[in-house]
């Protein structure tokens, strides 16, 4: 009888048995991850919708959302302003003072819906969740990664950064498009 020696080829099966769950679960993992901001939003455009304060505030990064929309109204309004002491005293604080008004879940779910409130500067307190107003989300352009841990949404010139933080994904930059402020005696000599 001829011997046939199988112990090698059951050694590559046991191998390939051994790293096939380890590999599967990994493949699931990274799937999850990776569908996981998409999920994440759905339930922040939830909260928005049913304007439930205390979820919206649970998905959002408020010193960093603070930090971002202050950069955003210096670089509109300082443009023209650099050289007069009155802005140089007085413009951060009212800044400061405007920034503060509108970070909560009420004034970033305003600005989110319309973000020319802070293009006009109306007062945020005329601003309250959207009532029987349904946004309408189909108007989001673009979703996705912008590196491992970083992921954006733009929405009609609206872009939302979430960052994950181990816990789950976090809105941390609001960027409205606010651009340079318009400067309105040029605008008036245009139209002259």
């Amino acid at each position: 009888m001829l011997g046939v020696d199988n112990s090698g080829a059951s050694q590559i099966i046991n191998i390939q048995m051994r790293f096939r769950w380890p590999v599967l679960i990994c493949i699931l993992l990274l799937l999850v991850y990776g569908a996981s901001p998409y999920f994440s939003f759905w339930r922040f455009t939830e909260a928005l919708r049913s304007g439930d304060s205390a979820a919206l505030s649970s998905r959002m990064d408020f010193p960093a959302i603070r930090a971002s929309l202050k950069k955003q109204l210096v670089e509109r309004f300082a443009q023209g302003t650099r050289s007069n002491k009155w802005w140089s005293n007085l413009g951060p604080t009212l800044i400061d003072t405007l920034v503060d008004a509108y970070v909560t879940p009420e004034g970033i779910a305003a600005l989110i819906s319309n973000p020319e409130v802070l293009k006009n500067l109306k007062h945020p307190q005329q601003f309250r969740f959207p009532s029987g107003k349904v946004e309408d989300w189909s108007k989001v352009k673009h979703a996705f990664f912008t590196g491992p841990r970083t992921f954006a949404v733009d929405r009609e010139g609206i872009k939302l950064r979430f960052r994950f933080t181990g816990w789950g994904w976090k809105l941390y930059d609001l960027d409205l498009g606010l651009g340079p402020a318009r400067d309105s005696s040029t605008a008036n000599e245009t139209a002259r």
